[in-house]
């Protein structure tokens, strides 16, 4: 597999910080320092990667990234720049009305709110600090308004909504994905995963057996993960190795991404032979850039879209 000259996807972690506690969530065991991306690195980022266009902005990681207090600014800097398509993933509980129409003017491409359960009581058992009502109440708002503008013919973004493989979830689920079928352009059932890549199911690890032989991950090759305090990430499961060495507050994308650091991670990622300190070797998403659907788990179309 060889890379890309720049990559083609940025993924810029603007807070760790979250308004949720999840108990399955990998940063239960993760210790990490909570901070909020500086708007000076912020820009740095966005300009550099606007000179080598197209590329695709994720500007969502281990956190909320509404709570950071410049989010609107953030997104519209990067729409201005020519970046996009735009997503991030929400828990959707600080997504009030206000910002839901900001956003929608800015341009937003797409957004994953992560909800899981249709039950207050479970929701509260798995998602502990959240409130269930608040959020299903600024998703359906941010629901109809995408509707209203696309009567009109004006733009909206891809909307989804997504639940997790849990024995809490199970006996709802098709519940789940019958409701939010009515208001989502699509519905997601993924699978749980821990900090370093893995699969917790042995269901899910039987379905990717057939797969084989360890192949390269794609990821290094073409996607880019910025912590919020200028660190490099492997991946979107990289949620606390990192790339040593390599900080974007004092080198350029171009500069990381061509290092010597990302080349000897490639190379051992063609060779599929992985230091012990590499959370690659024991990960397991790799399989899914090897799977026929493109990904893994349950996708559902929106039927009222």
């Amino acid at each position: 597999m060889e890379r890309l000259d720049f990559p083609n996807r940025i993924t810029v972690e603007l807070t760790n910080q979250c308004n949720v506690s999840c108990s399955f969530c990998p940063r239960q065991d993760v210790p990490m320092e909570i901070g909020f991306m500086d708007m000076g690195l912020y820009r740095k980022i966005i300009d550099e990667a606007a000179q080598h266009l197209p590329v695709k902005l994720v500007l969502f990681f281990r956190g909320e990234s509404l709570l950071h207090p410049h989010f609107l600014q953030c997104l519209g800097y990067a729409k201005e720049r020519g970046i996009g398509p735009i997503q991030f993933a929400s828990n959707a509980l600080a997504l009030d009305a206000e910002t839901a129409e900001k956003m929608l003017d800015i341009g937003i491409d797409f957004i994953s709110f992560s909800l899981d359960t249709l039950n207050p009581q479970v929701y509260r058992s798995t998602r502990k600090q959240g409130n269930l009502c608040t959020s299903m109440e600024h998703v359906i708002g941010l629901s109809e308004k995408c509707r209203q503008r696309r009567a009109q013919g004006l733009a909206a973004p891809v909307l989804q909504v997504s639940t997790i493989e849990l024995k809490e979830y199970l006996d709802e689920q098709q519940d789940f994905v019958a409701f939010w079928q009515k208001h989502m352009d699509i519905v997601r059932v993924y699978y749980e995963h821990d900090e370093k890549g893995g699969f917790r199911s042995d269901e899910v690890k039987r379905q990717l057996a057939h797969i084989g032989e360890r192949r390269p991950c794609r990821k290094v090759f073409t996607d880019f993960l910025v912590y919020w305090n200028g660190d490099l990430a492997l991946c979107n499961y990289d949620w606390k190795g990192g790339i040593k060495g390599l900080n974007v507050k004092n080198l350029s994308i171009y500069e990381a991404w061509h290092s010597e650091e990302y080349e000897r991670i490639r190379r051992m990622q063609n060779e599929t032979i992985f230091e012990e300190s590499l959370m690659c070797k024991g990960c397991q998403h790799w399989r899914i850039d090897y799977m026929p659907e493109g990904f893994l788990g349950k996708m559902y179309k929106g039927t009222d879209q």
